[in-house]
């Protein structure tokens, strides 16, 4: 049986089970990255300040709904908070930053990125910088400024990204308004299972960033190093599910999470694998070979956000 390929969230929003992530796409491929992947039936873009392109994806939906029957209420745009804007009256003027650079009037995700405030910058530099001090911000603060972008119509859900268990139970505990996602590393080697517990006890939406496992990143400092011989692409165990459903070793270990309920946010450049990662509402796996999957965990963290390491609110010392 087909699945349906969106989600509702814990305030009524839709929200599709799959999204082309944009993070370290080169500015030079990025635009036509977007327009492949709407295309090829993609309806969610995900995005960040700190990517540093919200500006060259507003341009590529700008062109594409000006040439096409795409309306803005048709395509799902996700973009986060960056660390320097966490202070409660900074971040209503951080997303209308976001909004001037995609050209939007509102977004309908916005995500606290991470747990870990930096020093308040009063201007928004193009690139975001990561040379900034800690600076301890109460979340339930951001909170509050978060629930603030709802008030006035500019962001229709919003969430969190890298938080733990505790963290999330801390905001829930005075927010108004719930968090409706929880953005967080999720694959076949890291599956986040008491997580996401926690998260559907509480209805939160679980969404994976690396749901490939970062098979092709190759970061220092913010991620593992990934053994070629643990490249979840080429893992045997997944190459025999790909022959079996006759399906690329992606398709599977996608299928797998939006099977578990989660969202995916596969990144890729290539326009075969942008279309590939998004065929995979046609077929479903056994509740066998999805238990064989789940044997892959290791609980091995690939990105760990080590910048971060020290800050009174650094995420990953605790279990989930």
């Amino acid at each position: 049986m087909e699945m349906a390929n969106y989600m509702t969230l814990n305030d009524g929003n839709r929200i599709p089970l799959v999204a082309l992530g944009t993070s370290r796409i080169p500015d030079e491929k990025l635009e036509g990255c977007v327009k492949i992947a709407l295309d090829m039936g993609y309806r969610h873009i995900d995005t960040a300040f700190h990517y540093g392109n919200e500006r060259a994806i507003g341009k590529a939906l700008r062109e594409y709904m000006e040439n096409s029957n795409l309306k803005r209420e048709d395509v799902y745009i996700t973009t986060k908070l960056d660390s320097s804007y966490m202070e409660e009256n900074a971040v209503v003027p951080a997303l209308d930053e976001s909004l001037r650079r995609l050209d939007l009037e509102y977004v309908d995700l916005f995500l606290i990125h991470g747990p870990c405030a930096l020093q308040t910058l009063h201007h928004f530099p193009e690139k975001s910088p990561l040379v900034s001090e800690f600076m301890p911000v109460d979340l339930r603060e951001t909170w509050k400024g978060m629930e603030a972008t709802v008030l006035n119509g500019k962001a229709r859900s919003i969430g969190v990204s890298n938080f733990n268990s505790k963290q999330l139970e801390y905001i829930c505990e005075t927010a108004r308004i719930q968090p409706a996602v929880n953005q967080v590393e999720v694959h076949a080697r890291f599956p986040q299972k008491k997580l996401h517990d926690f998260c559907k006890s509480r209805n939160i939406q679980l969404e994976a960033y690396c749901p490939l496992g970062s098979p092709f990143f190759k970061g220092s400092g913010l991620v593992n190093a990934i053994q070629s011989s643990d490249n979840l692409v080429e893992h045997p165990v997944i190459a025999k599910f790909a022959a079996k459903y006759r399906r690329t070793p992606g398709q599977i270990l996608l299928r797998n999470i939006v099977q578990r309920g989660i969202v995916v946010i596969p990144k890729s450049e290539n326009p075969r694998r942008i279309k590939e990662n998004i065929q995979i509402f046609s077929f479903s796996l056994s509740e066998e070979d999805m238990k064989k999957i789940d044997e892959l965990d290791n609980g091995v963290r690939r990105f760990k956000l080590s910048y971060y390491d020290g800050h009174p609110d650094y995420p990953f010392h605790t279990d989930f």
